[in-house]
């Protein structure tokens, strides 16, 4: 495959905008263009180009708007909600970095100006937590008032509720079925805003969801599914092991333990001394923070699970794992891996299901190579969306 980019990291983000153009939330050719002007490494001017770029987006959604070209201006502001997003990626180690709270607003709020035009009904919705609701959406199809299947679509590492429509909703609504996106601590709104950092127990986070969404006139209770994606693939299988209302599990990449590859670099004594939080094993660790692209990379992740040291964060990650857990996922759960996938624990997750399962592996030679099966989305919605229709449309007991 031809390189987006230069700089690899920036490639592998150019590549995340283009599944936006999936669904009218991003312009190849205008992304194409944002991205050429910016070096390898130059964060600043990362931010700078998408800037600009969501600026005119936004700018001629107003000008459609204002024409009454409703539909035409929802297109316009949810480019600009990606490339708001886009534009701050490389700066989220420092939450409080006035680009990220101002891009990260707009981002929210172009979003917004675009749900009027969807071909969805959009609601904004709060869902019960503490120490503050979780913001999210709700998408429906149109002109339908009965019960009916509703997917879940949790954030990744670094996602938002806005962006997550991408990688999901439009295949939930294309079977008549509901989707729902939330921010959930670590990520969105929940970050940025009100700082409440990530937490491995994702299952009560997914506990008020539900108790939420069955609530709803709208939601068949007996049909609730999840579908985790990048870090979801944990946080989704987590959830499932604790939440025995989801009806079926999809995940993409499966993923057991995320300290894993982190442990496999360590012998058992230095690893003794990283859980130890050993003065002298913390300062070495703490040189993984050199150099810019680390000091983006790692401390981006640092900033979400709340971590204020790189071995802190090591030991944070420590607790994000299914062992001991793995056995009470109950429901059917497919998992699905794109070829070269770095974050995949696949194999090992599947070996340790007990319930009903299966294991798809999507390769490169059909556009699925890459995290999250790369810019083979529709591929990949292809697999995830018809093995869900036929899990929940089977007859219930």
């Amino acid at each position: 495959m031809t390189a987006l980019h230069p700089d690899a990291d920036m490639a592998g983000q150019l590549g995340r905008t283009f599944i936006g153009a999936y669904v009218a939330a991003a312009d190849i050719g205008e992304a194409l263009a944002t991205a050429a002007g910016v070096a390898a490494g130059d964060y600043d001017g990362w931010f700078d180009a998408w800037a600009g770029a969501a600026e005119r987006a936004s700018q001629a959604g107003d000008r459609l708007l204002a024409e009454g070209r409703d539909d035409l201006a929802a297109r316009a502001y949810m480019r600009a909600s990606e490339y708001w997003r886009q534009s701050n990626f490389f700066l989220r180690q420092d939450l409080d970095d006035e680009r990220v709270q101002r891009s990260y607003a707009a981002h929210r709020d172009a979003f917004r100006a675009a749900m009027p035009g969807m071909a969805a009904e959009v609601d904004v919705v709060s869902i019960p937590y503490d120490p503050v609701p979780m913001p999210g959406y709700i998408f429906r199809p149109k002109d339908v008032r009965d019960s009916r299947p509703t997917v879940l679509i949790p954030n990744g590492f670094d996602s938002t509720a806005e962006e997550a429509h991408k990688f999901g909703v439009h295949a939930a609504l294309a079977l008549g079925w509901n989707a729902v996106v939330w921010d959930s601590p670590g990520t969105g709104a929940m970050l940025v805003e009100h700082r409440v950092p990530m937490r491995p127990d994702f299952e009560n986070v997914v506990t008020p969801v539900i108790d939420w969404l069955v609530a709803q006139p709208y939601v068949d209770p007996q049909t609730v599914a999840l579908v985790g994606r990048s870090l979801g693939g944990y946080l989704g299988a987590r959830a499932a092991s604790g939440e025995q209302r989801i009806a079926a599990l999809v995940v993409d990449p499966g993923q057991f333990a995320l300290v894993s590859p982190m442990r496999a670099s360590f012998d058992d004594d230095d690893w003794a001394k990283v859980l130890a939080a050993d003065e002298a094993m913390d300062a070495k660790l703490q040189t993984n923070l050199d150099g810019l692209r680390n000091q983006s990379f790692y401390g981006s992740r640092m900033a979400a699970m709340g971590a204020s040291t790189y071995g802190e964060w090591v030991r944070i990650l420590v607790p994000y794992t299914l062992e001991g857990r793995v056995d009470h996922i109950d429901c059917p759960t497919l998992i699905t891996e794109g070829e070269g996938d770095f974050a995949s624990q696949s194999d090992e997750l599947f070996a340790a299901l007990t319930c009903e399962k299966e294991l798809r592996k999507l390769s490169a030679k059909d556009g699925c190579g890459g995290h999250v099966c790369g810019l083979g989305q529709q591929r990949w919605q292809q697999e995830a969306f018809g093995w869900l229709a036929s899990v929940l449309d089977a007859p219930r007991d």
